[in-house]
């Protein structure tokens, strides 16, 4: 052909593009960095090959094919001709390798069919014998650009595969961006091993002398040693990391389990003191209204003023029940006697008076007594439990349910509000946290008892029910409370 060769002014100490350079079948593999150095090495393979009257397929990007086209114009080649003597062929890479694709790899049958086919098509164009063909594919650098390695490398063995039965020398072609990442390195030899040469990227094949390349192989060794170097202390780095942050988890566990303990004490310890001004209320206090009352009925027995003692005797009683009451919020001596069912029926009848709710229980008439501990946090939970329907929920109903079986005894609430917001519900399920001082300390009081707290609520309503382990024998002798 008498139009120079664009690229003649550059030496490549690579593996040649030229057709005659690879014995029959060849498969050889190029990585570039620019497409200019694909183009220009691609077009004296393709280019050779028509040149010489054998035949040529390109199954590539319209970018390319475009690229391709115009270089081998300016060889001075009459591609036209060669497409229509059957002798060149250019294929859209997307296209036909969306034809024997399946499941995310390509399939064998599928393959044949198209690729071989095409092929063996392309043989029958050429004269004389033997018949060769020369194959440009870049599907697969299509299907590693995808992140599909394990699709690219079974599409060149199907290549190999194919090579067995007819006669082309197929050129392959990887953009080198694509192996940026450290486990690309153990990917690219698989690719190499499916070859039987490979044409390095221009940064090697442009060098001019033996010396230059041998620098060259210095300064990637170099760089090699320096960047195994860097991810060595960068995994010390991060396991030095990783080791400070179980640290500090750890101290954050510390410091919860000691914020969680200093929690219940401070509950332990308003237990107590609620215990004892309720105590104190009903011995002191109630002592003397009940005196007060005692007066005033020796005064009714004076004749004057007998309207102003007689609302005077009605306010003392008055006084003497709200006492009760506020004595019995505090700590309920019908606990202390008879146990949690009774405590509760009490509280809840006092409570629909007080708040205009309309309450049931179902608890049972057991004689048989849980621990204090377990009782007084029952009751509280009840407490804080109703105190939220009656503040909270719109809630114009609610059902107290306790139940007890051998190993554990259970505390639910149920009413007819509007329910809870869930994004509210959703960050105390997952932090225990987020949520109102009530729902904190009934959480608190079950953790401490190794129970379990349970919240379900929507647009008709909320249920919270806990369960709380008990021992086997909850039957202790009960001494009097100090």
């Amino acid at each position: 052909m008498g139009t120079a060769n664009p690229s003649a002014g550059t030496t490549s100490f690579a593996p040649s593009a030229h057709w005659g350079d690879h014995s029959q079948p060849a498969h050889v593999v190029q990585f570039y960095g620019e497409d200019r150095f694909l183009l220009d090495e691609l077009s004296r393979f393709i280019g050779t090959a028509l040149g010489a009257g054998e035949a040529a397929v390109v199954i590539a990007t319209k970018e390319h094919r475009d690229g391709l086209a115009q270089r081998l114009k300016a060889w001075g080649l009459d591609t036209a001709k060669a497409v229509a003597q059957g002798r060149y062929v250019q294929l859209d890479a997307a296209d036909t390798l969306s034809k024997f694709m399946q499941d995310g790899l390509p399939d064998t049958g599928r393959f044949d069919e198209v690729v071989g086919e095409l092929i063996s098509r392309i043989e029958s164009s050429v004269e004389g014998t033997p018949r060769r063909v020369a194959a440009f594919g870049e599907m697969v650098a299509l299907l590693w650009a995808e992140g599909k390695p394990e699709a690219a490398i079974r599409l060149e063995q199907l290549w190999n595969n194919l090579a067995q039965s007819h006669s082309f020398a197929l050129r392959c072609a990887y953009p080198m961006s694509g192996f940026c990442r450290e486990e690309h390195g153990d990917l690219l030899l698989k690719i190499c091993a499916e070859h039987s040469a490979v044409i390095p990227g221009e940064s090697y094949t442009t060098l001019i002398s033996q010396d230059e390349r041998l620098r060259s192989v210095a300064h990637l060794q170099q760089k090699a040693q320096a960047l195994e170097t860097e991810i060595t202390e960068r995994r010390q780095v991060e396991e030095k990391l990783r080791r400070s942050q179980a640290e500090l988890e750890s101290l954050v566990e510390r410091r919860t389990a000691a914020l969680r303990q200093l929690t219940s004490r401070l509950l332990s310890l308003q237990d107590s003191e609620r215990r004892r001004i309720a105590r104190e209320l009903h011995d002191s206090l109630g002592q003397y209204l009940v005196a007060l009352k005692l007066n005033v009925d020796m005064l009714r027995k004076s004749p004057e003023r007998g309207e102003l003692w007689s609302q005077s005797e009605e306010l003392t009683e008055r006084c003497i029940a709200e006492v009760r009451t506020l004595s019995y919020l505090l700590h309920p001596p019908t606990m202390d006697a008879v146990g949690i069912a009774s405590a509760a029926r009490w509280y809840v009848e006092g409570f629909a008076l007080r708040s205009g709710l309309k309450l049931t229980l179902d608890a049972p008439e057991d004689p048989v007594r849980l621990p204090d501990v377990i009782e007084l946090a029952l009751f509280r939970v009840l407490q804080e439990a109703l105190t939220n329907v009656h503040r909270h929920s719109g809630a114009t109903a609610a059902d107290v349910l306790i139940r007890r079986s051998a190993r554990q005894v259970i505390l639910e609430v149920r009413d007819n509000g509007r329910g809870m917001e869930q994004e509210m519900l959703t960050r105390f399920r997952e932090t225990g946290a987020g949520a109102g001082v009530g729902l904190m300390s009934m959480h608190e009081r079950t953790r401490e008892m190794g129970g379990t707290l349970e919240i379900e609520s929507n647009s008709t309503g909320t249920s919270v029910r806990i369960a709380i382990p008990v021992p086997i024998d909850c039957a202790p002798d009960r001494g009097t409370n100090s």
